[in-house]
């Protein structure tokens, strides 16, 4: 019965709060999730989203959904695997809520599988980029001594910009940031003393008190991500002019998270400090940032002797093996 899916739903939803305790982003993006699956379904089914029932959320549906994921709003796998993801958490739940109809049906759902995807290397910043993007914001400007702050603080703390964007002034102690990050983790991040000084002239020529946001809109709330972006876009076409490689490449707010990495690493900075300083949950993640460093790899590779050539072999060539390695 429609009225069966509508409730289990909303029970679902109410269950990631009292019962799993998950973070607002996580259950904003479960939202999305079914707002775009009960739309499609409704399209499918040529029905209304309040008629929509249990039964018409079958494994086939599901992977029609993701395919149309993929190739009609051309969303990334990333994000199809994301959107996935939301769609067993509600099939092990309706299971677990004992709904003998839907047994079969839900097994089937928890068997599509996450695809694959190609891990881009990733991108960052060297010193002298850095030092170009800092330099090319007006500090004659409010919102350029805004954007330069911004900046600063995520190459600083190698925070996400969602943790930047939510800084208060009451979270800077003693010159060191309590950022707060994924799953509601909270980690302390040292700052230098000259952004410590920028911080303390921006809250005092804005009267920011303790507890508002440093950087905050009109409203009172922190600016949005993105026009976090479109400060940092419109930064990258000025420090383009002097640093001539920023030009034609894709660079983000995240980047900087990347550079601080990097840079840490390259300063001989061991991983897993890195990995806590960018609080990552499994130090495992912070390995890609060994693999996007070619000068690192040549350093390892001058360090090994060159192999001794091959001796020739003695014993006539198989035929066989001929033939496979033809193949």
């Amino acid at each position: 019965m429609s009225s069966t899916f509508s409730l289990l739903i909303q029970q679902f939803f109410g269950s990631l709060r009292t019962q799993r305790n998950l973070s607002p982003h996580t259950i904003s993006a479960y939202r999305d999730t079914f707002r775009l699956l009960l739309r499609f379904l409704a399209e499918e089914q040529r029905t209304a989203i309040d008629q929509l029932t249990l039964d018409m959320l079958s494994a086939d549906a599901v992977l029609a959904f993701l395919e149309h994921l993929e190739n009609v709003r051309n969303n990334t796998i990333r994000t199809r695997n994301a959107r996935l993801a939301a769609i067993h958490a509600f099939a092990r739940f309706v299971i677990g809520q004992k709904a003998p109809d839907f047994l079969v049906a839900g097994q089937r759902i928890l068997a599509i599988p996450c695809k694959r995807t190609v891990k881009p290397v990733l991108g960052f910043l060297s010193r002298e980029e850095v030092d170009a993007v800092l330099g090319a914001t007006d500090l004659a400007t409010r919102s350029g001594r805004r954007d330069h702050l911004l900046f600063t603080l995520l190459y600083n703390t190698g925070g996400r910009i969602s943790e930047v964007l939510r800084l208060k002034p009451c979270e800077v102690n003693n010159r060191t940031v309590r950022l707060h990050g994924k799953g509601r983790k909270e980690r302390d991040v040292p700052i230098w003393p000259a952004t410590q000084r920028e911080m303390h002239a921006w809250c005092r020529s804005n009267q920011i008190g303790p507890t508002q946001y440093l950087f905050a809109n009109r409203h009172g709330t922190p600016i949005t991500r993105k026009g976090a972006a479109l400060r940092l876009s419109a930064t990258l076409r000025s420090a383009a002019k002097t640093c001539p490689s920023l030009r034609g490449r894709k660079i983000t707010l995240h980047t900087f998270r990347h550079a601080t990495a990097m840079h840490l690493l390259q300063a001989g900075v061991a991983l897993p400090i890195i990995a806590l300083w960018l609080g990552h949950e499994q130090p495992v993640t912070t390995h890609g940032y060994v693999e996007a460093d070619l000068k690192m790899k040549e350093q390892c590779l001058n360090t090994l002797e060159r192999l001794p050539g091959a001796k020739r072999q003695s014993k006539a060539r198989s035929h066989l093996l001929a033939f496979l390695e033809a193949l």
